[in-house]
């Protein structure tokens, strides 16, 4: 077993952390003086510094926020409303290089349990930054961790589908939020291009990553924003790539011990990508989970999981049924490897949907989505449908 001074900051995790680092001192002296450019475009346009809200801003402090409401159906006969998301955010400019940016999630009304309720309320994100360049900045507070583009970029106005990847729930899973600390910046690419990185320390995953059925499920073991369980800090860092307005690649990781001892190590990478052809958009992630398990006590536990998704975006009828709208026709493929080492426990889907945009900060979104479960070992079930009628909008 590790002491608690040799498994906080390991020389190769410091040596990982350095490189972001290093990387955006280099950006600031080689890229374009501050003076002579405009704000370098980011590569993933809509994260948490380029919400519409802050458009036009005049004041220290901008509000804003988003919601959504949805209808589902499912083919058992049963449906219901769900108030799914309120989400305020706020911005408070303090000074030319120091920003705070907040956003408070009301999920399911925001009724919680000990109120009879089955609602949320949680703290989403809470950063300050520090500027020093476009390259390179200091940021602290609870993190949106870079762990694939979904998770930068969850805002259901943004999103073509009611219902998120799969693989972005549960292997990802967004959101995921960590209190830690780092660094991010992006700079210029030639003509049109950006590059970007975030890389920062975080209390990272628990050890309810594995379930009270001893099966490997990391969306129950996101750790407290309080207090790490032990002393080892993860790391979590996205490179991203842009060559021209929307169209982005980017390669994430996020790495760090899970369990209390500091003994077993949880890494979840994934690749990230977009790419438009005109009217048409094809994006994508892929993820895959490695999870050192004792096995002693959780000998049939996987150890290792894989799943990804692939949408087409159709953009049709530009300004046909009211001037600034847009209708979008939109099919996406799931799938997700729960035990890369046996056969089944697998699951897999498609959705196939239509929205329509008044504009562009507020959707409605018809979709249907079939999905099938196969155990491990056994054979694939049948498939089960729902249907979802859905709006969300910025505000």
């Amino acid at each position: 077993m590790q002491t608690s001074t040799q498994s906080a900051f390991t020389p190769k995790m410091t040596k990982l952390f350095l490189l972001p680092v290093i990387f955006g001192i280099f950006l600031s002296m080689t890229g374009t003086p501050a003076q002579a450019q405009n704000t370098p475009r980011t590569d993933l346009p809509g994260g948490i510094m380029d919400k519409p809200y802050l458009i036009g801003e005049t004041g220290r402090v901008s509000v804003g926020g988003y919601m959504d409401m949805e209808f589902e159906w499912n083919e058992g006969g049963q449906s219901t409303f769900d108030q799914h998301r309120f989400i305020p955010f706020i911005t408070g400019h303090v000074s030319d290089r120091v920003t705070v940016s907040a956003e408070i999630e009301f999920e399911h009304g925001g009724n919680l349990s000990a109120d009879g309720g089955d609602g949320e309320i949680k703290l989403e994100y809470a950063v300050m930054d520090f500027k020093i360049s476009s390259a390179f900045n200091f940021r602290g507070g609870v993190i949106l961790s870079p762990l694939g583009s979904f998770n930068l970029l969850h805002d259901s106005p943004l999103n073509d589908l009611t219902a998120r990847p799969v693989v972005s729930r549960q292997l990802i899973p967004s959101t995921l939020s960590e209190s830690g600390m780092g660094f991010f910046g992006d700079t210029p690419v030639g003509e049109e291009g950006a590059l970007s990185y975030q890389a920062y320390f975080v209390n990272g995953f628990n050890e309810d990553i594995i379930n009270s059925d001893n099966k490997l499920r990391v969306r129950g073991g996101r750790g407290s924003q309080k207090k790490d369980n032990n002393q080892d800090k993860a790391l979590t860092a996205r490179l991203g790539y842009s060559p021209s307005i929307g169209t982005n690649f980017g390669a994430s990781i996020h790495t760090g011990k899970y369990d209390n001892n500091d003994e077993h190590r949880l890494t979840i990478s994934a690749l990230d990508a977009k790419v438009v052809f005109g009217p048409l958009e094809f994006q994508g992630e892929l993820a895959s989970i490695k999870a050192d398990m004792d096995q002693g006590i959780n000998p049939d536990t996987a150890e290792s999981q894989i799943g990804g998704y692939a949408q087409a975006n159709y953009h049709v009828l530009h300004d046909a049924l009211m001037k600034g709208s847009v209708v979008t026709l939109v099919v996406r493929g799931d799938w997700i490897d729960y035990d890369s080492d046996v056969e089944g426990d697998t699951e897999e889907g498609i959705t196939f949907g239509a929205n329509f945009r008044p504009t562009e900060e507020t959707v409605f979104k018809f979709d249907y989505n079939l999905s099938k479960a196969t155990p491990a070992l056994g054979e694939k079930g049948d498939a089960k449908g729902r249907f979802f009628f859905s709006l969300a909008t910025y505000f």
